[in-house]
C-alpha cells in the first residue's frame, strides 16, 4: 500500500534554516534537482551519442530539423536563432560546420540584401533523417523505456504548463524529417 502523501511537506517547498541558507524539503529538492540531473545526463548522453554516431551534437540536430522543416528548407540565420533559442554567433559557428561539411549553402537573402540564410543541401537532409532516427532511438531507450504509460501521461502534462505549446512547434520537424 502508497504511503499517505503528506501535504504539509508539499506545501512548503523550503525552509531557512537558523544559518540564513535556504533548503529544499526532501520532495522538492527530490522533484527539482532530480529534474535538473536527469536534464543533464540525458542532454550529456544524447548529444556524445550523435556527436560520435553523426558528427553533430543536440543543437546542430535541432538546426538541421528546423532547415528540413522550412518552406524550401532554407532559414535566415537570425530566424533560425530565434527559434531554436540559440545565439546568432552559435548558429553561425554552427552552419560554418554544416557548410564545410557540404550540408548547407549560405545565401543571400532574396527579400533583405543585409540577411544571410542558410540552404539546406541534400546531404544535409539526408543526415537530418539519420541522426533523427538515432535520437529517437535514444529517447526511447534512455527516457521513455524507464516510464510507464501513466507516467509518461503526468510528465506531459506538468511540461505542458510550462511550455504549453513545444510540442506542436516541433510538430513540422518531425513530419519534415521523420
Amino acid at each position: 500500500m502508497a504511503e499517505p502523501l503528506n501535504t504539509t511537506e508539499i506545501s512548503c517547498s523550503y525552509v531557512v534554516g537558523e544559518d540564513g541558507l535556504a533548503r529544499w524539503s526532501e520532495v522538492h529538492a527530490d522533484a527539482w534537482v532530480g529534474l535538473l540531473e536527469t536534464t543533464k545526463r540525458l542532454t550529456r548522453d544524447l548529444d556524445a551519442e550523435l556527436e560520435a554516431a553523426h558528427g553533430i551534437g543536440l543543437s546542430g540536430l535541432e538546426l538541421l530539423g528546423r532547415l528540413a522543416s522550412a518552406p524550401e528548407r532554407r532559414l535566415q540565420l537570425s530566424v533560425l536563432a530565434g527559434e531554436a533559442n540559440l545565439s546568432l554567433s552559435r548558429v553561425s559557428r554552427v552552419v560554418d560546420s554544416f557548410e564545410r561539411r557540404g550540408l548547407v549553402e549560405r545565401r543571400q537573402c532574396p527579400r533583405d540584401a543585409r540577411s544571410v540564410e542558410a540552404q539546406l543541401t541534400g546531404a544535409g537532409l539526408t543526415l537530418a533523417r539519420e541522426a533523427q532516427a538515432t535520437h529517437f532511438a535514444s529517447v526511447q531507450r534512455c527516457f521513455f523505456a524507464e516510464l510507464d504509460p501513466r507516467e509518461i501521461a503526468t510528465l506531459a502534462a506538468v511540461f505542458a504548463r510550462f511550455a504549453p505549446r513545444a510540442a506542436s512547434a516541433c510538430d513540422a520537424d518531425r513530419s519534415a524529417t521523420g
